[in-house]
């Protein structure tokens, strides 16, 4: 039975995959089919892709029948896949949207327009449309669609379905280019959550509704937040008691930094993270920011010690703090017999990580004696 289909003068718009594969089918029930679909507008293509979604070839006459049920003609014929063909050629859109799914939601119609003449790689993602529309609880999620400027997007649908309610605002939408950025966001977000308890979900909003321009990615909002966090991931090896070690909480690393005159408050991100401790030095006249780095098991070594305007600290200063935290299990980078001379010697090989370590007294002297060979050795050369 071929359909007498009347000539369109638009450019036949073609596709490939699955849905091509599908429309040959149709148009080998019905010819003339594919030129049909190939010519139909944006709108009344992605109905019909919505409509071969739903049907189940196995057992077409199901879909042949639903369709039938709302046709104001008679579609009848003998193969029900002809029977899908000629409904889906005659049949407006929102009828065929109202034979797949039961029901046309407000604003669906509008949406599918808006998804192009292609077909979506995946077709899960409409039902995911028609589920936004359709659920009272995603009412917001729809109103965001609606929202959004210009073509919708697969990956549009998708973010926009599992994206946190805090974030669901246009200007916020507009920085997650993709669900990689949208998981990244969400582990954010559970951080701040955890970190900071005065995060409700009406500051946060409160406060996206204040986004900086360029603030592009969400970073320096994050980061913002996080300066706030009153507590910690992790289990700091030093008692809250100790006399000479104060934990730094990250809402006051700015602060101590300002007052050090070091870049505390740029270690935010590694405190947050869980995989950096600080705390400031408080014995006799000796000022100094300490840096501790998480090691696997719960174990802790010290990054870096330093003075006021990130300067060393003297040496018996060092070795006190060096043997205070030794004395609760953190441990200390070391390069064997090395000595302060072999420091020396480090920083002036540039092996600056080097330079800051404690190596035993004993041997100084050795060290000490390498270092005259070397220049001997270099004098000679």
């Amino acid at each position: 039975m071929e359909l007498q289909v009347q000539r369109s003068h638009t450019i036949p718009k073609p596709f490939d995959g699955d849905p091509l594969r599908t429309a040959c089918r149709l148009d080998a029930a019905l010819p003339g089919y594919l030129s049909a679909v190939f010519h139909a507008s944006a709108l009344k293509r992605t109905a019909q892709f919505i409509a071969c979604a739903e049907t189940d070839f196995d057992q077409p006459h199901i879909m042949a029948a639903r369709l039938a049920a709302i046709s104001p003609s008679d579609i009848s014929a003998a193969d029900p896949l002809a029977q899908i063909a000629k409904a889906l050629i005659l049949l407006k859109p929102a009828q065929i949207i109202l034979a797949a799914y039961g029901v046309v939601p407000a604003g669906l119609i509008g949406l599918l327009a808006r998804l192009g003449h292609d077909p979506l790689r995946d077709p899960g993602d409409y039902r995911l449309a028609f589920e936004l529309f359709s659920r009272s609880e995603h009412r917001a999620r729809a109103k965001l669609l609606g929202q959004i400027e210009g073509k919708i997007t697969a990956k549009s649908l998708r973010i926009i379905a599992r994206i946190d309610p805090v974030f669901l605002r246009p200007h916020v939408l507009e920085r997650v280019r993709s669900e990689t950025v949208l998981e990244a966001l969400h582990e954010a977000l559970a951080l701040i959550r955890r970190l900071v308890p005065s995060a409700t979900d009406a500051t946060l909003m409160e406060s996206l509704d204040h986004l900086s321009p360029r603030d592009r990615d969400l970073s320096r909002w994050i980061e913002g937040w996080l300066r706030k966090s009153e507590r910690l991931l992790v289990t700091p090896p030093i008692p809250v008691d100790d006399p000479d070690l104060r934990l730094i909480l990250l809402k006051d690393l700015d602060e101590v930094g300002r007052k050090l005159g070091n870049c505390l408050g740029s270690r935010i991100a590694y405190g947050a993270l869980g995989c950096r401790l600080h705390y400031e030095w408080g014995r006799g006249q000796t000022a100094a920011a300490i840096e501790l780095r998480a090691l696997s098991g719960g174990v802790w070594v010290i990054e870096q010690i330093r003075g006021t305007h990130n300067q060393p600290i003297y040496p018996d200063a060092t070795r006190a703090i060096r043997s205070k935290l030794s004395s609760y299990g953190v441990l200390s980078y070391v390069a064997p017999g090395m000595g302060r001379a072999g420091s020396r010697l480090a920083s002036l090989l540039r092996a600056y990580d080097l330079t800051d370590t404690d190596a035993e007294e004993e041997f100084d002297d050795a060290a000490d004696g390498i270092v005259e060979e070397l220049a001997d050795l270099m004098d000679h050369a």
